[in-house]
């Protein structure tokens, strides 16, 4: 039979995160194809790459996730994160916006991803949102997911979001049940 541990979707808190919680985290993704504007569209183009993160990038998001003007949440596996999702608290018009989200490669297509975006739909309810504002990495995989999740492309992204991520695809998702 095989050892099935359940994940858990918490709340950051100091009493389940520290600086250290990412040290052993696996962000690493291999990215085969992204989406790039091409004539007013957006196409699947060839871009090889590999995603990962070094020991300070892991603690330099692991500050960020726990800081004040956030709301994470994240996935613990034996007590292990394996995922968490990154919201401002603060609105901006009618968005919460989704600063990040990541699923180790582990645990990526085993729901982990839904959990944690619904978890995030349901903070925005509460705070009065509209919808989930994503400035989304343009590799297949991650637009397959937020697609799924029911977020489309914006036509009326947020200039300094989609300034800084020039790249990234400008998504919404609707919050409301």
């Amino acid at each position: 039979m095989e050892n099935y541990h359940l994940i858990k979707i918490e709340l950051l808190s100091e009493a389940n995160f520290s600086l250290e919680s990412l040290d052993s985290y696996n962000r690493k993704q291999d990215v085969n194809k992204v989406y790039r504007r091409i004539d007013g569209e957006h196409t699947l183009v060839e871009c090889k790459y590999t995603e990962d993160w070094d020991l300070n990038k892991k603690r330099s998001v692991a500050k960020k996730i726990s800081r004040d003007d956030y709301i994470t949440y994240i996935a613990l596996e034996n007590e292990k994160v394996v995922g968490f999702i990154g919201l401002l608290k603060k609105l901006n018009g009618p968005y919460m916006i989704l600063d990040m989200m990541q699923v180790s490669s582990e645990c990526r297509g085993k729901g982990v991803g839904r959990q944690l975006f619904e978890a995030g739909k349901a903070e925005a309810r509460k705070a009065g949102a509209e919808a989930l504002y994503i400035s989304a990495c343009s590799s297949e995989e991650t637009i397959a997911f937020y697609r799924a999740m029911g977020s489309v492309l914006t036509s009326n992204p947020i200039k300094e979001i989609a300034e800084a991520e020039p790249f990234d695809l400008q998504m919404v998702c609707p919050v409301k049940d």
